[in-house]
């Protein structure tokens, strides 16, 4: 029995354990059993060669007496080394047993076992806990942890999601760990790991296969979870990301506050004492507005139509409040109004071409307000025949706020120009990238 290792004076004491009977029964015998059927097996190579060097070993045919001596000789050195095995095998589990009770663990059936089996469950699918599977158990981290000289030997078949892997090639001799991924559909999968004792299986069992099996799912199980945290990172990352970019939307939505609310409620006053009926088709206008425009300032995502909607309230209370002064057209085909679309947008452009455009003209003006779908794109113009292009009309939060908000939504994808119209006015057109079953 070897001598109880040094610990501190303040150590917690080793609880005493003690061994159960049947257990310790079957293990010494299935000891016995292991290691003689070993010996006798290679006892029966050497005597199965015998004969043969007994014959290169004599004489002449006069030695027969000499030749069964030898044999005579044979047979009592295998009975003697037989009973030597038997003491030795005893000798051998009896000193594992100690050793087990001396650092206070309890002989379990998976100690004695010539193969142990485990199962992983695996956060990922097939494919990629496959490929996890073979960068952590090749490497050399794992054959120290194993106590291997350098990394295991090697074999993995990605059709059938097999790894083995052992001290020495051919594998199947030596003791080995055989790693099955599941080919389960789905986001996640299992592991069945089992430890294999090749021609190890002749020899007294001391726990290799059980600690090389915990060894192994220790190290897959860590493995697995350093990857899981790191997706898990990268997700709450990306989440983080998306909340931001939600706040800088809305707050950059917020700046696109109606500006002519105040200045339509000032007119809806008068008309209610000097023209009712207007007054009441500026209330209708004005609550189709706001029910299309309030949603737009707690929202990320809209639609055309919606927009459109919005656009013709807002351009209808405007033409009560400028009279002749302001005609428009909104052109868009009934399928292109479900499509996704940026909010809050549209509705700067039409602002811009009012204010910079027909209100400094002295005459009557036309805004034009159509759509169409260019392959994957969708593009949106707005079309004054006002004053044209001023100093004052790229100034301001609204230009700048569009092609803000595009780049955080659609990055270079998408874009906003404004040009000179033809002859007169502005033309602005915004171009947006349609999904892919959205596509034309």
């Amino acid at each position: 029995m070897s001598s109880p290792a040094f610990q501190p004076f303040n150590a917690p004491p080793v609880p005493e354990v003690k061994h159960e009977r049947r257990l310790v029964r079957r293990y010494l015998l299935q000891s016995a059993l292991r290691f003689n059927t070993g010996s006798l097996l290679f006892l029966s190579l050497a005597i199965a060669l015998m004969p043969l060097w007994l014959n290169l070993g004599m004489a002449g045919p006069d030695d027969l007496d000499a030749r069964k001596l030898n044999l005579y000789l044979v047979g009592g050195g295998v009975l003697a080394l037989m009973a030597w095995f038997a003491l030795l095998s005893s000798g051998i589990a009896c000193s594992f047993l100690a050793r087990l009770a001396e650092e206070g663990e309890a002989l379990c059936a998976e100690a004695m076992a010539s193969s142990v089996t485990r199962r992983i469950e695996a956060p990922f699918n097939s494919s990629t806990t496959f490929d996890l599977c073979t960068e952590s158990l090749s490497g050399l981290a794992l054959g120290t942890a194993l106590g291997y000289s350098g990394p295991p030997a090697f074999f993995n078949d990605p059709f059938k999601g097999r790894i083995v892997l052992g001290r020495w090639r051919p594998l199947a001799l030596g003791r080995h760990v055989e790693v099955r991924v599941s080919s389960d559909v789905g986001p996640s999968c299992h592991i069945e790991l089992r430890c294999r004792a090749g021609l190890a299986w002749f020899a007294i069992q001391q726990g290799e296969s059980l600690k090389a099996a915990e060894t192994v799912c220790v190290q897959l199980r860590q493995h697995l979870a350093r990857h899981a945290n790191a997706l898990d990172a990268a997700r709450r990352e990306r989440e983080l990301e998306r909340t931001s970019l939600q706040a800088r939307l809305s707050a950059l939505q917020a700046q696109v506050e109606p500006h002519f609310l105040f200045n339509t409620l000032a007119n809806l006053k008068y008309l209610i004492r000097t023209d009712q009926q207007a007054a009441q088709d500026m209330l209708d206008h004005l609550v189709g507005y706001l029910q299309n425009a309030l949603p737009d300032m707690r929202s990320v995502s809209s639609t055309l139509g919606r927009e459109m909607d919005l656009v013709s309230n807002y351009l209808e209370v405007m033409r009560i409040r400028m009279g002749a002064r302001l005609r428009f057209a909104v052109e868009v085909d009934e399928e292109l109004r479900n499509l996704p679309f940026p909010p809050a947008m549209l509705i700067s452009l039409v602002e811009n071409a009012i204010k910079h455009g027909l209100e400094r003209a002295s005459r009557p003006g036309l805004i034009t307000i159509s759509a169409r779908c260019e392959g994957k794109l969708l593009s949106v113009s707005v079309i004054d025949d006002g004053v044209g292009l001023t100093e004052q009309a790229g100034q301001g939060t609204g230009l700048a706020n569009i092609a803000e908000r595009l780049l955080l939504l659609y990055g270079r994808e998408a874009g906003i120009f404004v040009e000179p119209g033809d002859g007169q006015g502005v033309r602005a057109v915004l171009t947006v990238p349609l999904a892919a079953n959205h596509a034309f």
